[in-house]
């Protein structure tokens, strides 16, 4: 007689043999690991592409451009027009103008031109690809604006307010054209105001009308208007989302009120401690969410290297107790800081916070110096064109393309194309930029003969006059030593 078939036992049977094949899984694999430690997580641009959703990518791209210092009077005979006319008649002016050519260096009568400004912005559309938005940081206006408008205009400064008003429009009227749709997130330099140059008003005229004109079309988002209008129009600060990024800040500083040259006597309050204070509460609120943060602004922190050597004497970019506040605060808060973004210098350079401490300081927040288009200070005319971790907010790589104004005066270029310089990994044997990774290169610049030169040959992008064998070292340390004691000694 057959036995009964038992189910109950084959299905015990069956979950102990898969209770055993799972304890072995979990053995060999621990047994794996600790032979083979994790690796860590790759942050080059080539790996994040590797694991990018072809739905929405985790590499965003982005340009940098700074200190235009764009000149309407190049031409003195288009003026009448200019003063006459809506700005989006502007483009038809300066195209009738019989000047077709740029200025060279430290040329002050041209500064940029037109036909300087046409080309900077057909050059960065054409080499930008989808970016999500563009920084601009600082220096619409030229150089002795007010001056040069009291000069063509029979000496007298009767409508400049207004001729500065369109000057801003036309500068929205290209953005708008050569990036349309984009956001353009800004600082103000310190040529930009109705007052002169390192002189704009806190609650004035000017940041009243430019955040009329600036909300809704350079920034471009409904709720970041809202904000932008919170605080823009009394101090020229903002602090803004990204579209395309949830979870990050855009802090907008007006570093006019920082700077040593600030002119404007305080009336109401100290414009320079308000501002610190609200950076602090804007700082503080990002480390408590767990979001990440660019900072913006326009006059960088630290040591004014030029003016040091040249006056022999030290000179700090900024008032002392406030670049110490903004030291403090940067430290603070370099846990949410993944990157800082300025001008003002004219060059291609950058500025690294190390910790405090006598051995193994380590770095802790950087700040990107664009060139400028203005070729005033002796540089070429430059712009950047950026990669960045959309979920990480963290900078990875970046190009510089320039106009190479000897090969123009030489004759052996006739058009206005620009080309790349350099790519920042290339050169610099770096995965990606960030505070880390700058200060390997500012160890290599240092150390290593061939890096030196490239930083040395890429500050005046591509002039190769700015820094020689005499004064690299004074630039070198202005890296890194942000008050007057740190440069000192690094400097012997």
């Amino acid at each position: 007689m057959k036995k009964k078939f038992n189910s109950n036992y084959l299905k015990s049977l069956f979950t102990y043999a898969l209770f055993v094949l799972m304890i072995i899984v979990v053995i060999t694999a621990a047994g794996c690991g600790k032979d083979a430690p994790e690796k860590p997580a790759e942050t080059t641009a080539a790996a994040i592409k590797d694991k990018t959703d072809s739905t929405e990518p985790v590499i965003g791209n982005t340009a940098q451009v700074s200190d235009i210092h764009f000149n309407p009077f190049y031409d003195g005979t288009l003026f009448e027009k200019l003063k006459t006319s809506p700005a989006d008649q502007w483009e038809t002016i300066f195209a009738g103008s019989n000047i077709k050519d740029v200025g060279t260096y430290g040329d002050f009568n041209y500064e940029t031109d037109y036909p300087l400004l046409l080309s900077a912005f057909k050059n960065m559309a054409a080499v930008t690809k989808n970016p999500d938005f563009i920084i601009f940081t600082g220096d619409f206006l030229a150089h002795t604006f007010n001056d040069r408008y009291e000069k063509v205009n029979n000496n007298s400064t009767e409508g400049l307010d207004a001729f500065i008003d369109k000057t801003l429009t036309f500068f929205v009227i290209l953005f708008e054209k050569y990036f349309p749709g984009l956001p353009v997130y800004f600082c103000l330099g310190n040529n930009d105001s109705y007052a002169g140059d390192y002189d704009v008003v806190p609650e004035g005229a000017f940041l009243k009308n430019s955040a009329a004109l600036f909300s809704g079309r350079l920034i471009k988002e409904t709720g970041n208007r809202t904000v932008f209008l919170e605080t823009y129009p009394s101090g020229g600060y903002y602090s803004i989302v990204p579209a395309k990024n949830p979870g990050t800040r855009l802090i907008s500083l007006n570093a006019n009120f920082f700077s040593r040259k600030y002119k404007t006597s305080f009336v109401k309050y100290n414009p320079a401690e308000k501002e610190l204070d609200w950076l602090a509460e804007q700082l503080q609120s990002v480390q408590e969410k767990k979001e990440k943060a660019w900072l913006l602004l326009h006059i960088p922190p630290g040591t004014d290297v030029y003016s040091t050597l040249k006056d022999k004497t030290y000179v700090g970019e900024w008032v002392v107790e406030y670049n110490n506040r903004f030291i403090r605060l940067l430290t603070d808060y370099a846990d949410v800081i993944t990157a800082g973004f300025a001008g003002h210098t004219h060059m291609d350079d950058f500025r690294l916070l190390l910790s405090s401490g006598d051995t193994g300081r380590q770095g802790l927040v950087f700040l990107h110096i664009c060139p400028a288009i203005d070729s005033l200070f002796g540089n070429n005319p430059g712009f950047e064109t950026m990669t960045y971790n959309r979920q990480t907010f963290s900078l990875l790589d970046y190009d510089v393309y320039y106009l190479d104004l000897q090969k123009i005066a030489a004759g052996s270029r006739t058009s206005l194309n620009w080309e790349k310089e350099y790519n920042f990994a290339a050169v610099y044997k770096q995965a990606s930029v960030t505070a880390a990774t700058l200060q390997n290169v500012h160890e290599a610049i240092n150390e290593d003969p061939e890096i030196r030169a490239h930083y040395m040959n890429y500050y005046d992008v591509n002039h190769k006059k700015a820094l020689t064998s005499e004064n690299w070292k004074a630039y070198w340390c202005g890296i890194t030593q942000w008050t007057q004691a740190g440069f000192e000694e690094c400097s012997k």
